[in-house]
C-alpha cells in the first residue's frame, strides 16, 4: 500500500526538486520549502522521508547522497503521473512561440521537434495531442532551412546560460568564405532571426575592440562558457545594431531615413495587407491607393537595398541621395549581364 502523503505537498516536492536541477537541494532547503502556506513551522524529518519515499514508490528515480556532511536530494526521473512541463520545456516553447510568430521559416518543424523531445517525460496527453496538430496543420513555403551544425544544445545552451550570467564567452566562428575558424571572446548581448536574410545570428560585443560583432549562428563550430563577468561598454550601440539591422547587415552608427515609393496594385495591396517589420516604418497610400510612400530607418545601406531590390521597376529610392545613386549603380551592372543581342553572352 502506498504511504499516504497530502497530494498538494507532494507537488510542492516534485517542484522543488525540479528546481534544484543536477545539484539536488539539500534536506534542510527541502524541509523549509514543503512548508504549506499557514504552516507556522518547517514540516518533520518524518515528512521529507514519507514525500521521498512516495516519490520512488510511484516510479520516480530520486537519489539520496551525503554531500559535506548534508543530506541532499537529486531527482533524476519524476514519477509517471506527473504532467507539469519541466522549466526547459517552457522555455523550448517559448523560443518556439517566438520563432513561429516572427521568422515563418521552415524552423517550425525543428523547434516542434525540440519540444517533443525535451519534455518526452513531462507532457501531458492533451499537450501532444496539441502539438500533433500543430504538426500537421503546419505548412511553410518560400522559407529557409537555417540549422545549427550539431546538437542545438551545444551552442544554444551554452548562449543562453551566458545570457543568464553576464559571462563571457570563446567563440571559434568560422567566417563566409574562410577555411580556418577564428577564435572571438565576446560578451553575448541578443538573439536575433532577421527574415530578409533568413538566418539566425547571435548579436555579441567584443571588449577588446569595443566594437559590435554579429555571429551567425549555424557558422559557430564550438562555444565556451569564459568565468569572466561579461560587461558592455557602450549597450546603445548595440540596441542600435539590434533595432536597425535589415537583411543581417549589423552597424552602431546612428540610423538614417530611407524614402521609397512603392507602385503597382498588387505590390501596394501586399504591403498594406502584410507590412514588413523593417525599423520605424511608415507607410502614406498615394495618387488613390495607386502607389505608396515607404518610409523606415536603418543604419547601414545594403539590407535597403537588398529589400527594395525585390520590387524591380516598381519601387523608386527618394531619399538619401547616396542610396539613390547606389541602386543606379547596381541596376546598370545588373543590366549589363543582359545584352541586347542575345547571342552576345560574354
Amino acid at each position: 500500500m502506498p504511504i499516504p502523503v497530502d497530494p498538494k505537498r507532494l507537488r510542492k516536492a516534485l517542484e522543488l526538486l525540479r528546481a534544484a536541477g543536477p545539484q539536488g537541494i539539500t534536506k534542510e532547503a527541502f524541509r523549509r520549502g514543503l512548508s504549506i502556506r499557514g504552516d507556522r513551522a518547517t514540516v518533520s524529518d518524518k515528512t521529507v522521508e514519507r514525500c521521498i519515499k512516495r516519490l520512488n514508490e510511484d516510479d520516480g528515480n530520486i537519489e539520496s547522497v551525503m554531500r559535506g556532511g548534508r543530506r541532499v536530494f537529486i531527482m533524476h526521473d519524476p514519477p509517471p503521473w506527473d504532467l507539469q512541463v519541466s522549466p526547459e520545456a517552457k522555455l523550448a516553447l517559448r523560443m518556439a512561440t517566438l520563432a513561429l510568430c516572427q521568422s515563418g521559416t521552415l524552423l517550425w518543424q525543428e523547434h516542434l521537434s525540440f519540444i517533443e523531445e525535451v519534455a518526452d517525460s513531462h507532457m501531458s496527453i492533451p499537450d501532444r495531442g496539441l502539438f500533433t496538430q500543430l504538426d500537421r496543420a503546419i505548412h511553410v513555403s518560400g522559407g529557409s532551412e537555417d540549422s545549427v551544425e550539431g546538437p542545438s544544445a551545444e551552442i544554444l545552451g551554452p548562449i543562453l546560460a551566458a545570457l543568464a550570467d553576464s559571462r563571457r564567452i570563446r567563440v571559434e566562428y568560422l567566417a563566409a568564405g574562410r577555411v580556418e575558424p577564428v577564435i572571438h571572446d565576446v560578451v553575448p548581448y541578443a538573439i536575433t532571426h532577421d527574415l530578409f536574410a533568413g538566418g539566425a545570428y547571435l548579436l555579441s560585443w567584443s571588449p577588446h575592440n569595443h566594437f559590435v560583432t554579429p555571429l551567425r549562428l549555424n557558422r559557430i563550430a564550438r562555444i565556451e562558457v569564459l568565468p569572466v563577468l561579461g560587461i558592455v561598454d557602450h549597450p546603445e550601440k548595440l540596441d542600435r545594431a539590434k533595432k536597425y539591422s535589415i537583411g543581417g547587415w549589423f552597424s552602431s552608427q546612428a540610423p538614417f531615413q530611407v524614402a521609397v515609393r512603392v507602385h503597382g496594385k498588387g505590390w501596394v495591396q501586399s504591403l498594406l495587407d502584410c507590412p514588413p517589420a523593417l525599423p520605424d516604418y511608415d507607410p502614406t497610400p498615394e495618387d488613390g491607393g495607386r502607389s505608396l510612400l515607404v518610409k523606415f530607418r536603418t543604419n547601414r545601406p545594403e539590407g535597403a537595398l537588398r529589400w527594395v531590390l525585390q520590387f524591380g521597376e516598381c519601387a523608386e529610392i527618394l531619399e538619401p541621395g547616396s542610396l539613390r545613386a547606389a541602386i543606379r549603380t547596381k541596376l546598370e551592372k545588373a543590366l549589363a549581364t543582359y545584352p541586347a543581342d542575345p547571342t552576345n553572352l560574354g
